[in-house]
């Protein structure tokens, strides 16, 4: 009885793998992406995000633009050519060329770094086939993931930011400057002397 038992835990624990695994390869296949966001637009789904998650400030990272047709599946090829991108922050923008990614039909990329934590905007306009396409994806809750901080994360050292770095090497440049004034004073001042010795010199001859 107790052999009995053990064999249906088994078969269980067996399934239940089976049924994760078997679940697992169905969104790798179907492309799905988590900390993406998924719009309907027209007849198409479109997937955005980043490419590299986390995003994480001061490292590589890209544009993720996926579209299939809705009610087949079937993945928007060539809208490379037929869409742009640009990446908004703090009222700043980017504009970001897209390029296909390599053996991801209907996937594509725009690659920058970004250098800000905090929440970014994607941008694109132009055609997907026949539909015209003009439509925004903000980074947030529900929908992908803002860029994130990396301070927190550095070790051994940290690494000082970017406002940090600049900050330090003005001051060091109007060190550099102040000392290069206090210099060709004393040099002024030792070239007076020289001069003023010179005259007194020439007195007493």
């Amino acid at each position: 009885m107790k052999n009995k038992i053990r064999s249906l835990k088994l078969m269980r624990s067996s399934l239940i793998a089976s049924i994760a695994l078997a679940l697992a390869l169905t969104l790798l296949a179907s492309g799905v992406v988590l900390a993406h966001e998924n719009r309907a637009v027209g007849k198409y789904r479109v997937t955005v995000g980043f490419v590299t998650e986390p995003a994480l400030m001061g490292q590589p990272n890209a544009i993720d633009f996926r579209v299939v047709v809705s009610d087949t599946q079937k993945p928007v090829e060539g809208l490379e050519k037929t869409v742009k991108a640009e990446v908004i922050f703090g009222g700043r923008t980017l504009p970001v060329a897209l390029a296909s990614r390599f053996g991801q039909h209907g996937a594509y990329a725009g690659y920058f770094i970004p250098t800000k934590a905090g929440t970014y905007i994607f941008h694109f306009t132009g055609q997907i086939e026949d539909t015209k396409f003009d439509e925004k994806f903000e980074s947030g809750p529900g929908r992908f993931n803002d860029v994130q901080d990396t301070t927190e994360m550095q070790f051994p050292e940290k690494a000082p930011a970017a406002g940090d770095t600049a900050a330090q090497l003005k001051a060091a440049q109007d060190a550099a400057s102040s000392a290069q004034t206090l210099a060709y004073v004393g040099i002024g001042l030792g070239v007076l002397g020289i001069i003023i010795g010179a005259l007194g010199w020439m007195r007493k001859q």
